[in-house]
């Protein structure tokens, strides 16, 4: 399991969010993008031997650095030739000048590994966040209405973080690549080429990063469906979340506009039906979603 701090990519793996997060609902789920980026992490164990047995000091503080100054390595790169360039310029007093020093394979191993584990985590707080929803609302694992209620309530927060998962996952893939073209046979043409599509993919990934920022203060979720915000209409219309108060307005609102976007359609004991006026999608929620539903918005 890694030590505190920052990603040590002589000592360190995603075993460790293996362990903690195979209990979520979201794990079958996830689970083979673990498992893929766990292949990034082997490809860059073969990179970095014999360091990852030895572990000698200098090249411990080379890998955290390298870790620590990600960031500024994908910002500068375009300063200098190469990737491995950027970092050896970016942290030279942790990368050698001479020998004993990683090789560029070896940095851009290191580098993979890094971006791997920050995929890594990025989908495993995808499966906490939805484990902390489902507690919290009280849907269990085997209610697949339940679950796929929530997860239309915190889906704009779900897409954008599986979005940024994605990216990190896709620069370990790339970076990984980068280094297999620095060794025997070197291909210096496709390296270039590769880093010219990483410094593209980078762009796309500090946006999402950005995106995502606003989604991670708890769990106040600002963007929630057109039917939630349907319901914040109705409650501030009769002044409060309980069920009894809402339901007879949803039933006077099948007869009259759409409210917030949202056509209600018909309802009975067991459900309501409601039509995305832009969309044009048809859709339903149980009576147990719906008292959920409104249980959450009284809780915000």
């Amino acid at each position: 399991m890694p030590t505190a701090g920052p990603f040590n990519a002589l000592t360190d793996d995603i075993n460790d969010l293996r362990i903690t997060h195979q209990h979520c609902w979201l794990w079958p789920q996830i689970r083979h993008e673990i498992d893929r980026l766990d292949d990034v992490l082997e490809q860059g164990r073969l990179l970095l031997e014999p360091l990852t047995s030895e572990r000698p000091v200098w090249a411990v503080d080379a890998a955290i650095g390298i870790a620590r100054s990600n960031p500024a390595i994908h910002q500068h790169v375009e300063r200098y030739d190469s990737y491995a360039q950027a970092a050896r310029s970016l942290w030279t007093t942790r990368i050698p000048t001479t020998p004993p020093t990683l090789t560029d394979a070896q940095i851009y191993a290191v580098m993979a590994m890094h971006e791997a584990r920050l995929a890594a985590e990025a989908y495993c707080e995808i499966a906490t966040g939805i484990e902390e929803e489902m507690e919290q609302a009280g849907i269990g694992h085997d209610d697949e209405d339940g679950v796929g209620w929530l997860r239309s309530e915190i889906a704009d927060w779900e897409r954008e973080l599986w979005r940024l998962a994605d990216q990190y996952k896709a620069a370990a893939d790339r970076i990984i690549l980068m280094a297999t073209y620095t060794v025997s046979p070197a291909n210096p043409t496709a390296l270039k080429e590769a880093e010219a599509q990483m410094v593209a993919m980078d762009r796309r990934i500090r946006k999402a990063e950005a995106t995502v920022q606003q989604y991670r203060g708890g769990r106040q979720r600002d963007a929630v469906s057109k039917f939630t915000r349907a319901l914040r209409d109705l409650a501030r219309r009769v002044g409060s979340w309980e069920f009894d108060d809402i339901i007879p307005l949803i039933e006077a609102a099948c007869e009259e506009p759409p409210v917030e976007g949202i056509q209600f359609q018909d309802l009975n004991n067991y459900k309501v039906w409601f039509q995305d006026m832009v969309t044009g999608r048809e859709d339903e929620i149980t009576i147990a979603n719906l008292k959920r539903a409104l249980r959450r918005q009284s809780a915000i």
